[in-house]
């Protein structure tokens, strides 16, 4: 679990690599959440609203997106309201150079050109070392996903 706070605010990009996260059992969750707030907690005190987003991918595993809402007022202290969205249709993109693309032609299911940037949209599953590399080379692009592709070139391969 990786866990890094978001531009000096009071909210959290959690990252879980290859880790997934069984979405539909309400345990897994509310022990995924636990975990996370004792990370948190530690570092600094959460407020007592927080919307986690779940974005999940087969490649890569779980990004969590924790906004912790400093302009609620609870009523009570000792309770935390926590609001989840599940994202499970979100595509991944890798924004990548053009010439790393054709490195990994094999891996690739389509290409998109948008806003002078190039991104990969991978297969349903490739191996795991080939994921690295790309993991390596690119950047990840979950939450403008559909906008890429609505509004991108789709380029042939």
């Amino acid at each position: 679990m990786i866990i890094n706070q978001i531009e000096n605010t009071n909210n959290y990009l959690i990252r879980l690599i290859h880790q997934n996260i069984n979405i539909y059992d309400s345990q897994d969750l509310k022990q995924v959440t636990k975990k996370i707030f004792e990370k948190i907690n530690k570092r600094k005190k959460l407020t007592n609203h927080i919307k986690l987003e779940f974005y999940y991918d087969d490649n890569y595993g779980t990004i969590i997106i924790l906004n912790s809402d400093e302009k609620y007022i609870s009523r009570k202290d000792d309770e935390i309201e926590v609001k989840i969205t599940i994202h499970i249709d979100t595509p991944f993109l890798y924004k990548i150079d053009y010439f790393d693309i054709k490195n990994n032609i094999s891996s690739i299911e389509n290409i998109y050109y948008y806003k002078e940037n190039f991104y990969m949209e991978l297969k349903d599953t490739i191996e795991k070392k080939n994921y690295l590399k790309i993991l390596e080379l690119s950047e990840i692009v979950y939450e403008d996903s559909y906008n890429i592709i609505n509004e991108g070139i789709k380029i042939k391969i």
